[in-house]
């Protein structure tokens, strides 16, 4: 195998960053390390950030090749001879055999060692799903999640932006089956152009962008986003309606609301309103929605690539659990939606429990709503991030 010299530096913040995520979530721990490191460069950074992802999305698969448990330090000098980066004089190769290693990657290996999955999610999956569609589906949400942009069409189109992004030497291209997407083919550092300053574009999944279309939000509209977060979907219900129309954003972290109120203001957008959840905004807006989007907290299997420590935490418990949250919050926040109005359910996952399983059994209790479309997006066929959707309308 090919020698050659790592940058010390950039192992130990690797190292560092590792033995970080094994008790917090590894997308807390970056920023932090990178932001005391003011001299790393862009692709200094990236190698950093993205050898870690990778050892944390590839940990069971790392473990199986050095044949049980091993310390951060094994798993990173393992990863890195896969990838053909081995420097025999970093410690972290020290008894670690480049062929063995590379002969152990080419085995035969069920599907949950080869893409690092919890043998329970996975029985779930294949239940729920059948054993080749979540083949297919495993395998593409393994690797590094796709960054896509969101046009903020009121203050420029697509096919300018993508003409800007392009004389900064930032690869994009157009996405043909999203209106309002770009796809971004080599990472850069999006957040520091002028033109994010101004608003001109969210760095938001493809996926996630076809749930506000789904909605088509117009112009004099009362729209209520129960599940806010940090506000993506809420601007882009905004952009779509020309700020014209009004929407009220709510959410149960206060955090996530002050970051969406940041984000209009950056977006020049003036008709958001945001608020916790209680029971008296149920009170104050029963029956006055002309939209209700409901992008509701579910396992996030459809997003796994974006964070891969969670695969962990999505037991059968965890995922029951979450299904009763996301009926409570139909049935209660359905109540808003005016006679002729619109729901959208949405989920970020992939299980039909959790998606058209849920939509059914609201229908069955809810005879005032009646199902217009839905859609799944697979990552398999999209390279988007994996998505539900489905539209209702209040008789």
């Amino acid at each position: 195998m090919k020698k050659i010299r790592l940058h010390k530096p950039l192992v130990r913040g690797i190292l560092e960053a590792l033995q970080s995520a094994e008790t917090k979530k590894v997308d807390h721990v970056l920023p932090a390390l990178l932001k005391a490191q003011p001299k790393w460069g862009s692709r200094d950074r990236n190698f950093v950030a993205e050898n870690t992802y990778e050892v944390v999305r590839n940990k069971r698969f790392i473990q199986f090749l050095l044949g049980g448990d091993a310390t951060p330090s094994k798993m990173l000098g393992a990863w890195l001879i896969l990838k053909g980066l081995y420097d025999p004089e970093e410690e972290i190769f020290r008894y670690l055999d480049p062929e063995v290693i590379q002969d152990n990657a080419r085995s035969d290996m069920p599907l949950e060692i080869r893409f690092s999955l919890p043998d329970e999610l996975s029985q779930r999956a294949k239940r729920e799903l059948g054993d080749d569609r979540w083949a297919k589906e495993a395998e593409a949400m393994h690797g590094q999640a796709p960054v896509y942009l969101r046009v903020n069409e009121r203050w420029i189109t697509r096919d300018k932006l993508v003409s800007v992004l392009l004389s900064k030497d930032i690869a994009v291209e157009p996405v043909a089956s999203v209106p309002s997407a770009i796809k971004v083919l080599k990472r850069a550092g999006l957040n520091q152009l002028e033109e994010y300053k101004k608003g001109f574009f969210e760095i938001q999944d493809a996926g996630s962008q076809e749930i506000a279309h789904f909605l088509d939000p117009q112009a004099g509209e009362f729209i209520v986003d129960t599940c806010a977060g940090a506000g993506g979907k809420t601007l882009h219900l905004a952009d779509l309606s020309r700020n014209k129309a009004k929407i009220l954003a709510l959410d149960v972290e206060e955090g996530k609301l002050e970051e969406l109120e940041k984000r209009a203001a950056r977006n020049r957008v003036s008709q958001v309103e945001t608020s916790l959840w209680n029971n008296d905004i149920l009170d104050q807006y029963r029956g006055q929605a002309d939209a209700v989007l409901m992008d509701v907290p579910c396992s996030g299997l459809g997003v796994l690539r974006r964070n891969p420590d969670a695969k962990e935490l999505l037991t059968e418990a965890y995922i029951d659990s979450i299904r009763d949250v996301q009926a409570e919050i139909l049935q209660k926040y359905s109540a808003l939606v005016r006679k002729g109005g619109r729901l959208v359910y949405a989920t970020c996952s992939l299980l039909p429990s959790e998606n058209e399983g849920q939509v059914k059994r609201f229908l069955e209790n809810h005879g005032d709503f009646e199902l217009i479309k839905d859609k799944q997006i697979w990552p398999s066929e999209t390279d988007f991030d994996g998505f539900y959707m489905a539209l209702l309308r209040k008789k």
